[in-house]
């Protein structure tokens, strides 16, 4: 059963980790490289991806799929194409509740949204993971190239939330 405090947990293992546009938590090798210039050319122009080789590698709505797909933190995804949802369509049809940010229960394992400036869906998701030691509220975002996998504190950018029907509410605010 997945959980809430199961995707915490995946999500701190990730931290530290890169990000490569269009992955789920597969481990970085050229084969991968390969397929993925082939998918999203314009988002594979870095100079540095051989260097990231023999690492698991996350999108941001990546980073919820490897949750979903792994057996544990480190084991390779099993691809399931019913939960095979970018950032918006976890917002509309993944998620069992949501609202906008406003409406926010502060519980961890719950995903947070931006929405996109451009159109309107969702841009970015993310995983609420908590308060930390100082009372502040992180999350955990796969948040592009530049940054990889990071903790980041919860703020204004965030517009909305949603609590992914695929994963049992186990943790509480």
């Amino acid at each position: 059963t997945k959980t809430n405090s199961g995707l915490v947990e995946y999500c701190k293992a990730q931290v530290g980790l890169p990000y490569w546009y269009g992955c789920f938590g597969q481990i970085a090798d050229q084969n991968l490289l390969d397929m993925k210039r082939r998918q999203y050319g314009a988002y594979y122009g870095y100079s540095d991806f051989k260097g990231q080789f023999g690492k698991r590698v996350h999108d941001c709505a990546g980073l919820i799929k490897g949750y979903l797909w792994s057996e544990t933190p480190t084991s390779a995804p099993k691809y399931n194409s019913e939960q095979d949802l970018g950032a918006t369509g976890l917002y509309n049809y993944g998620c069992s509740k949501k609202g906008n940010i406003g409406s926010f229960d502060y519980v961890p394992g719950r995903l947070l949204f931006k929405r996109s400036t451009t159109g309107d869906g969702m841009s970015h998701v993310g995983v609420y993971v908590g308060k930390n030691e100082n009372g502040v509220g992180m999350v955990i975002e796969a948040k592009g190239h530049l940054y990889g996998v990071v903790r980041s504190t919860f703020d204004s950018k965030w517009t909305n939330w949603g609590q992914c029907k695929y994963i049992s509410e186990d943790t509480q605010t």
